[in-house]
């Protein structure tokens, strides 16, 4: 096999291949393969735990597949046809050298079907190497690995694993993705919230997916604690008390570096809590930052980064961020030194207590290239690519960034982060930033450039896609051969096997719709007359139709959860885009002064709203309420829990974290429809002409700009009920008897089951799909209408 084959070979190509393939060189046997119920895996005396674990993991998964678990057998140097040899090229005494892989490329596989002696060669370029190789061995025979759970084929146990020679190289260095820790909410998409099970089905997640880095929140509250020991209120953190959330942060961070993950911190030099300013009023603050002329800077975070790497270990890699973005309203007002003069020096100060620290800096709203010319050179840049243009004037249009490098200096080394989810509205399927095809368009773009050595993604919310978290896995590593419409029929095959045509009628068409138009904060709801128009309308009606098929095979098959998650996100964006269309509606029925068709179209966004939110209310992990409940379980809660609910989940920055949920919808939703039904009938009566206000911030990509001046601001909700409602849901939750006292970790070699999203009554669907389809829905514009 030439060196040019295997360079030109991708590991999309490769893991297109069924199980039935065989792609083996010309110095391969026959194509029969280990018989899988005789399997052995080969490995070194002391492999390592990368490899370690990751052999663990495929001997439960091949167990579940229904073969006997493979037996771990260190070598001998006595091989059968039947044995997997497992290894890494660096550190083997296993592989001969014909065996290893041919390239040192981190990350890097080979897969070998030797003339004589075992089975199947996996060699990793290095131990990350090796379990990728093992990852995507298991994918070549019909596993297949998602956000939120996975595909376990049924294997025979007479028949033979499929032989393969090749070898896959990644094409970025650094592949993985950014986990947010600083909102509250429903468990499924607020890392704040996760116990054990949510961390190991993400962690699990990124190794399987040959996923080598993650972004990462510390908690940083125990370490200010341990600097400021009179700032005692830090004991208590944001949800659980700061011992137990450094238990599970310590937890979290043993488990991913045994899986292959290492972990970059996020460090926001001059930042300090509340409690540690208190202690020190002489010093000179702006925004919750030290103002960095102040030699104090310096000497406070030294001590507090010390005791930050004793406390959790380092893998070397760092994300600093120095107050915040240039110029908006919530960044640092204090300029005593310059933004590079304050990044420059928390650069020295960083590398004098890790001098192997790799540092990067993010790109998102900075002045560039003025600010990384001031930058010493080996600090990498990340660039936060996102997909909406003039992101903080008052009402940005269209697409800012081009795709690849951005303005940055030419030899400039970089990673490319997807910013995918960006406010709480946003957990929907549909983004400013989740088409597979504009991700992929700009990855090719950063894989060309040389300078390029990460692609990942940066949500505020994790796990709201479970389809764009298998397409940036892709892109980071093979972008140039990836397709959407042919990736996205063999993914759903692989999830949804006789299901996927049910599936790919309802995701299809969001597919093609590309990014969405239009993004506004959550609760501070706008009412957009632009989903009216003709190809918005079209929209939903191909996707309520495709939702129509999709509940149909919830008759025809068993339950399953993946396919139940996929429909329940498919409903969500319907019922939600439905309502706004019916609110629309009423606001034109206004317009024409015609108040029986403003009642009708406000019952119908009130009804929509309603069945949407019976459904929401049967999965725990979507509730606010029922994630307090079960954080309680967890571990010992903190007295800043209901607070931190209330304000990180609900009210900060004008309702900016408030996420899709049962309480929204009961609390906000239906009670901004309802005033709106009557500000709108109030000013037929009154001969009001405009009695909606014009909206500050929005962004949009209206195909016809002037559709933007007919956007209006919706009457706010009953603010105080909201909140009093929630607080006094939030105490009843978080005081309940089965308070846990104690933070309780897996003992040594005890298995945690990872999460899964949670099984309700088909009937419960079936019917609310059946609800929103009787809905008669109003005809489209196909110009503004107001």
């Amino acid at each position: 096999m030439s060196s040019k084959f295997l360079t030109q070979f991708t590991r999309r190509g490769f893991l297109e291949a069924s199980a039935g393939t065989v792609l083996s060189s010309f110095c391969a046997r026959s194509p029969s393969g280990p018989a899988w119920n005789n399997l052995r895996f080969i490995h070194d005396p002391e492999p390592g735990t990368v490899i370690q674990n990751a052999l663990d993991d495929a001997a439960l998964l091949l167990e579940r597949g229904g073969i006997p678990k493979p037996l771990r057998v260190q070598t001998n140097g006595t091989w059968t046809v039947d044995d997997v040899v497992v290894a890494s090229s660096l550190e083997s005494a296993v592989l001969p050298p014909e065996w290893k892989c041919l390239t040192d490329r981190s990350g890097a596989f080979r897969l070998l079907v030797p003339r004589e002696g075992p089975g199947l060669i996996i060699a990793g370029a290095d131990p990350e190497g090796a379990r990728n190789g093992l990852y995507a061995w298991l994918e070549l025979n019909d596993f297949a690995f998602f956000r939120d759970g996975e595909h376990i084929p049924r294997i025979l146990s007479g028949t033979s694993v499929t032989p393969i020679d090749e070898e896959v190289r990644p094409t970025f260095r650094w592949r993985g993705d950014m986990i947010w820790d600083n909102y509250l909410g429903p468990n499924r998409y607020c890392a704040a919230t996760w116990g054990i099970a949510e961390w190991e089905r993400a962690l699990l997640f990124m190794a399987r997916n040959g996923l080598n880095f993650l972004e990462f929140y510390l908690p940083l509250e125990g370490v200010f604690l341990r600097g400021f020991p009179e700032a005692a209120t830090l004991e208590d953190g944001v949800l659980w008390k700061t011992e137990s959330k450094e238990k599970l942060t310590r937890y979290v961070l043993s488990r991913g570096r045994d899986l292959g993950i290492q972990f970059m911190y996020v460090l926001t030099y001059g930042a300090f809590p509340e409690p540690v300013r208190a202690l020190f009023p002489g010093l000179e603050w702006a925004n919750g930052f030290l103002c960095g002329h102040q030699p104090e800077l310096e000497i406070f975070t030294r001590k507090v980064w010390l005791n930050l790497i004793e406390t959790f270990g380092t893998d070397n890699l760092y994300a600093i961020r120095h107050r915040g973005e240039e110029d908006q309203s919530y960044s640092d007002p204090c300029r005593s030194i310059t933004k590079s003069d304050g990044f420059n020096q928390s650069i020295r100060l960083l590398q004098t207590i890790d001098p192997n620290a790799r540092v990067t800096v993010w790109t998102w709203s900075e002045t560039l290239p003025d600010l990384f010319e001031d930058l010493p050179p080996n600090v990498k840049a990340t660039h936060i690519r996102h997909g909406m243009g003039g992101l903080f004037t008052d009402r940005g249009v269209g697409v800012e960034q081009t795709d690849g490098k951005p303005n940055l200096p030419s030899e400039q080394r970089w990673l490319a982060g997807q910013f995918t989810v960006f406010g709480g509205n946003e957990t929907l399927l549909q983004t400013a930033w989740s088409d597979a095809n504009s991700l992929a368009r700009d990855a090719r773009a950063a894989a060309v450039d040389s300078t390029c050595e990460g692609y990942f993604q940066w949500p505020e919310w994790s796990n709201t896609s479970p389809w764009v978290s298998h397409v940036i896995r892709s892109l980071a590593w093979k972008p140039m051969t990836f397709r959407a419409d042919s990736e996205l029929q063999r993914y759903a095959r692989l999830r949804h096997g006789e299901q996927a045509e049910g599936f790919l009628a309802a995701f299809a068409p969001l597919l093609n719709a590309g990014n969405a138009k239009f993004v506004a904060t959550p609760r501070k709801r706008l009412l957009v007359p632009y989903f009216l128009s003709q190809a918005e309308r079209e929209l939903l009606e191909a996707v309520a139709n495709g939702l129509q098929v999709m509940s149909q095979d919830l008759s025809h098959f068993p339950s399953s959860r993946l396919f139940q998650r996929d429909l329940l996100d498919v409903l969500s964006w319907t019922a939600v885009r439905q309502a706004q269309v019916f609110e629309a509606a009423a606001y034109q029925a206004f317009q024409e002064r015609n108040e029986p068709e403003v009642a009708m179209a406000i019952e119908s966004a009130k009804m929509t709203w309603s069945i949407l939110r019976t459904v929401l209310a049967q999965v725990p992990e979507l509730s606010i309420i029922e994630t307090a409940r079960a954080a309680v379980k967890v571990g010992p809660i903190s007295k800043n829990a209901l607070n931190s609910f209330w304000t990180l989940g609900c009210d900060f920055y004008n309702g900016y974290p408030l996420v899709l949920c049962p309480e929204a919808i009961e609390l906000v939703y239906l009670d901004q429809s309802g005033k709106l039904g009557q500000t709108l009938l109030a000013a037929i009566q009154n001969n009001n002409t405009e009695p909606l206000e014009k909206p500050g911030w929005f962004w949009h990509n209206f195909s016809d700009s002037t559709w933007a001046d007919t956007v209006r601001v919706l009457p706010r909700e009953d603010t105080f009920h909201f909140e009093n409602s929630m607080r006094t849901r939030l105490a009843e939750a978080l005081s309940t008897s089965e308070s846990t006292k104690i933070f309780a970790l897996p003992k040594e070699g005890e298995l945690v089951s990872p999460s899964l999203p949670s099984m309700i009554d088909d009937t419960v669907l079936r019917q609310a799909v059946e609800q929103l389809g009787r809905m008669a829905k109003p005809k489209a514009f196909e110009s503004p209408i107001i």
